[in-house]
């Protein structure tokens, strides 16, 4: 009885412990999936393997959002799409557990301007998109600090 159990216990906890599989994208799929309704506050945070400001804010944005209700935090990644190989390693190497989307759009100059108009591409760069689907884009990192209160302000 106590074996099952420990089972039991190693299985729900392996459960909670893998990430979801990286989906890749075209613009169009992920401007639906932007757009569709929902309860939730929704962060999507534009990031590549490359970039060191990126992979800085990571973490405390997770952590952050991992103990809220009603928030959802997706990491939109804008490496090559021809070797996702390389994201996922990434993602598993810093134990990423929220949903990691690579971006598959060759022109990205021209979804960069539908998505935000002023938007250079800079990165990192985060889309905030509230329950009633009001938007805010920052560029830039954003400290723990500071992306505390956008939640706060959107929620």
């Amino acid at each position: 009885m106590f074996i099952n159990i420990k089972v039991l216990l190693i299985i729900i906890g392996l459960s909670f412990s893998n990430p979801e599989p990286m989906l890749t994208l075209d613009y169009d799929d992920f401007k639906n999936k932007i757009e569709a309704k929902s309860d939730e506050l929704r962060i999507y945070n534009f990031w590549a393997t490359w970039c060191a400001p990126c992979i800085k804010e990571m973490p405390y944005f997770e952590a952050t959002v991992n103990n809220m209700e009603s928030t959802k935090l997706v990491f939109v990644s804008l490496d090559d799409d021809r070797k996702p190989e390389r994201v996922e390693a990434f993602i598993k190497k810093l134990e990423i557990m929220s949903p990691v989307w690579l971006l598959s759009e060759k022109e990205q100059k021209n979804w960069k301007r539908q998505l935000e108009k002023d938007w250079s591409g800079a990165i990192p760069a985060t889309l905030f998109v509230a329950a009633d689907g009001t938007k805010h884009f920052h560029t830039g990192l954003l400290s723990e600090k500071k992306f505390k209160e956008l939640i706060a302000a959107y929620r």
